[in-house]
This record gives C-alpha cells, sequence and structure tokens, in this order.
C-alpha cells in the first residue's frame, strides 16, 4: 500500500481542491489525515487509484511525495499499539508514521511507515495484513 504525502499552503480551502480534483478521476479516498504547520499544510492519503490520483494531483499543481505502507490488524483494546511500538523499538526500527484507518468492534486497521518496512513486516507478521 503506498501513502501520498502533499503539501500545501495552510489556506482555507485546500483540502477542497484536492479532494475535488481527485472525485473528478474517479479516485476514492480511503484514508487521510490533515495537519498544519506554520505557513504549511500537510495532506496524508491512501487512495484506491494510486497512478489515478497522481496524475489528478499534478493536473492541479500539486507535488505528492509518496511512502510505502504496511497495513495492520490490532486488537481494538487497551495496549494493543504499545506492543506494536515496543516490538518497532526492540527491533531498532523508526516509526515515522502510523495512522489508524478503520475500527470495527474488536479489531482496528492501521497503516504504518518505517524507517525499513521489510524489517518491520517481519517483526509484526503476526499483525499484518499486507505490507
Amino acid at each position: 500500500m503506498k501513502q501520498l504525502t502533499v503539501l500545501v499552503p495552510n489556506q482555507p480551502g485546500q483540502l477542497a481542491i484536492i479532494t475535488r480534483a481527485l472525485a473528478a478521476q474517479g479516485v476514492n479516498i480511503e484514508d487521510f489525515d490533515v495537519e498544519s504547520h506554520g505557513a504549511d499544510g500537510l495532506i496524508s492519503l491512501t487512495v484506491d487509484k494510486y497512478d489515478d490520483a497522481l496524475r489528478a494531483l499534478r493536473d492541479a499543481g500539486y507535488r505528492a511525495v509518496t511512502q510505502d505502507t504496511l497495513l495492520v490488524r490490532l486488537e481494538d483494546k487497551p495496549g494493543a499499539l504499545a506492543i506494536v511500538a515496543a516490538q518497532l523499538k526492540d527491533a531498532g526500527i523508526d516509526l515515522r508514521s502510523m495512522h489508524i484507518i478503520r475500527r470495527t468492534g474488536t479489531v482496528s486497521i492501521a497503516t504504518l511507515v518505517t524507517d525499513n518496512n521489510p524489517r518491520a513486516a517481519e517483526v509484526l507478521k503476526d499483525v499484518l495484513i499486507r505490507g
């Protein structure tokens, strides 16, 4: 799975412009996160049509940075995330980003990006959905 990160000016309407551009190309957003840092904003997305999304963003005047992500299934209970974080720490793997994309009853699905995704996939093989 790939995550797209778009650096945007921290101005009203940026998310509207990006989501309209993606919708016009038939791209479905599966997950997104928006953050602002002073004059800049960051929009992180996972989508169903990766290449179409890149084209739509380019055509709208945005540049997207891509990262490979891992998809994991966790029990939705206190401490589940702590176990994953400790496993990565013990393996010397830096967790760069993590987003919970779905919570259903007793299960949470999350995407994560590390400094060494292949090694993280080995460490997290018991909870890995796909890498």
